[in-house]
């Protein structure tokens, strides 16, 4: 839920002090929990070790562009002009070689996180949601968003929902 979408559903609620009087509140901070959710963690070892593959890769490539370079380099006074420009042409390639496999290495970094964390960020929805319903809250805000500028620590969900993804996570797993 965006800030504009939040902010009017806090005028709303403003408006209408009866109503006000009677609505259940609460917030979690869901940078918190996304942190500390386990699932999260287990995400991250394996994005850390996907691009730990990936890192090398790219460290390949740097090398072979390296050693190409030193060739050209060390060749500069013994050989041909057409050889250096040979070889020139080649490091010119393997260098457009590794800035579209750069591209690409992002790219697909960038897909396998949104892979990895979609769910988690789902889960963590779903958990504050049952929460919701079950202690029939009305509104429920995220605090790491920067809506809930004060609040009585009560209200503050964020430990349960935490919780309850863990449970969650433990019912699945079992």
């Amino acid at each position: 839920m965006n800030r504009t979408t939040v902010a009017v559903l806090v005028i709303t609620l403003l408006a209408a002090p009866a109503a006000w009087a009677q609505q259940r509140i609460g917030f979690v901070n869901m940078r918190t929990i996304f942190d500390q959710y386990s699932a999260k963690k287990e995400a991250e070892a394996v994005f850390e070790r996907e691009m730990q593959e990936l890192n090398d890769q790219v460290k390949a490539k740097e090398e072979r562009i390296k050693a190409l370079a030193d060739s050209i380099e060390s060749m500069r006074y013994v050989a041909s002009e057409e050889r250096i420009r040979e070889k020139q042409r080649a490091l010119e390639s393997l260098q457009q070689e590794y800035l579209d496999f750069m591209r690409e290495a992002e790219s697909r970094a960038s897909q396998r996180n949104e892979e990895l964390t979609g769910p988690i960020e789902q889960a963590i929805l779903t958990a504050a949601e049952e929460i919701g319903k079950k202690e029939n809250f009305d509104l429920i805000l995220d605090s790491g968003a920067g809506i809930v500028v004060y609040s009585k620590p009560e209200f503050d969900l964020t430990d349960r929902v935490l919780q309850k993804l863990e449970e969650m996570r433990s019912a699945t797993t079992e």
